[in-house]
Order: structure tokens, then sequence, then C-alpha cells
């Protein structure tokens, strides 16, 4: 790794909230790269458990960043973006890790010398079935994307810093679904994207005590603040790709019963909160819809 103060192709940030068994796991996976043209940032968002003692076992070789105070997951990758200096930045959750040893390399061939300002990449799914979720040229269009991403997850895409930045795309702070609405955003501004057939990291899926494996009525109550975020970003996109967002605001619309019926079930019965399936969306025309339908 470079001095953790030059410009670099890549900034990896980690986000880390009481992830002490597994934060070692994931920034090892960074160090260990056959690469070397990054850095590593690691955002401590004031965890309750021992992750802070662990990530300062790394201070000189990763820039640390220490919360006051718990801020959440979009806020603490805005921070990192902030303080970030490479040409393009990867995410990381403080529980998962980058695929293999050639993760960065493989990126940084694929690039080249374009500049694309989203490239779409895949992962691993690390389950009871390990399973590979890979980009496509079908899929990674920026109409297939907005009709119906197969996955929103923002570590599974390479972003780059500048086109965020002059964008003025960030998370937004203390709601669930940023994902989702931060690449539905991204993708709707990106001038030039690419895709790469293969995982750039491991997804352990379902992990105790995981944000998404606990019911609240708060999960409910953000699906709908996710939907008005939507149709703010679907006021700012360009006329070509308003139908585009539309359509999955009107799918996204219909599916929410089905899933406040799975997570307030999941309360009532004091479980976690249930897997739903993967989204399946077709291209639907706003005119298309009819009042019997409601």
């Amino acid at each position: 790794m470079r001095n953790i103060m030059d410009k670099c192709r890549f900034s990896v940030i980690i986000s880390a909230y009481n992830v002490e068994p597994y934060i070692e796991r994931a920034i090892n996976s960074v160090l260990n790269q056959n690469f070397d043209n990054y850095e590593l940032i690691v955002v401590e968002d004031k965890s309750t458990d021992k992750s802070l003692e662990k990530i300062m076992q790394y201070k000189g070789k990763v820039k640390i960043i220490k919360n006051k105070k718990n801020m959440g997951l979009g806020a603490v990758r805005n921070i990192g973006i902030k303080n970030a200096v490479g040409e393009y930045i990867v995410h990381l959750d403080g529980d998962d890790t980058l695929y293999n040893e050639s993760t960065l390399k493989d990126i940084d061939n694929l690039i080249g010398s374009n500049t694309p300002d989203i490239v779409f990449l895949g992962f691993q799914e690390i389950s009871g079935s390990n399973r590979l979720r890979i980009s496509t040229k079908e899929d990674s269009t920026r109409e297939a994307r907005l009709i119906c991403d197969t996955n929103f997850s923002v570590p599974s895409k390479c972003w780059r810093r500048e086109f965020l930045i002059e964008n003025d795309i960030k998370f937004i702070e203390d709601v669930y679904y940023e994902d989702m609405i931060y690449s539905i955003k991204a993708v709707t501004l990106a001038k030039d994207t690419m895709y790469g057939e293969f995982p750039i990291f491991n997804y352990y899926k379902n992990r105790a005590g995981s944000i998404m494996t606990v019911p609240s009525i708060r999960r409910c109550v953000d699906m709908y603040k996710m939907l008005a975020y939507l149709m703010e970003v679907y006021g700012q996109a360009p006329k070509e790709l308003k139908p585009y967002v539309l359509s999955f605001i009107i799918n996204e619309t219909k599916s929410i019963p089905f899933k406040l019926k799975g997570i307030l079930n999941a309360i009532e019965n004091k479980e976690n909160s249930p897997i739903f399936a993967k989204r399946q969306y077709k291209f639907t025309d706003i005119n298309s819809i009819t009042e019997e339908e409601f």
C-alpha cells in the first residue's frame, strides 16, 4: 500500500460498527492485495464492542477515522468519501471481505485508461449455499439498472470519486435503504458506465445482529421515506430516463404491503426479518395502471 496521504487509484472505505469478530478479516482482505496503488480508510462508528481496539492495531497502515458518536452507515460512507483521495471509491462493510487477493488489480485492469462514472461488478454470497451474483451486459445498461437493479449493494460497484463530488451524490443519513436511493440517483446522472463479469467482495449473509436481520417499525416507515426520496430523484432525472425511474417506483410501491406483512409478523413473533426474494421487476408504464388495481 502507498503512503496513506498520496493520490492513488482506489480508496477502499470500510464502515465499522460492532464488528469486533470480523473487522480484522475485512482489513486483512485489503492489505493482502497484490496491488498497491490504493489507500484504506476505516471509519469506526462509535462501536460498543472492541471494534476500535482491533482497528487500532493497524495504525500507520490504515487511515483511521473515529466518530465521536454513532452516526449510521450512510453518514459513515459520506465521511469516508470526504476523506478519500483515490480516483475510484470501493466500499466494504466491516463484516465482509474483498473477493480475493487480486480484486483491486482486476478492477484496475478492467477500467484501464477509461474513466467510467460507475463500474457494475458482482459479489459472492456466503451462506448455506454460496452463490455468485455477476453483472452482465444485459443488466448493466442504465435503463436496466433503473427498472430493476439485480442488487443495490453499493459495495458491488466501483465509483469515480470526482463524479460523486461534481454531482453532489451523497448517502441520505439515518435512513434504511440508503444504498437503493444512492444507486438510482447515481445511475440517472452517470454519463459513462462499465461492467465486469467477476465478483469483488464476499457478502456474509444474514449475520446475527446485522441491521437487516432485525425487524422494526422504523424499517416500515423508511420504506415510504424511500419512495419520497426516489420521487425527488425522478424530478432531477434526464427526460429520457424518467420513465424507467418511475417504473421502479411503481413496482416498489406495489411490493411494500407484502414486505410490511413480513416485517410486522416478525416483530409480533420475535423472529428475525424474513428474507425477501430478489426483485424481478419488468418495465411498467404509468399509463398502463388502471383504477381497478387499487
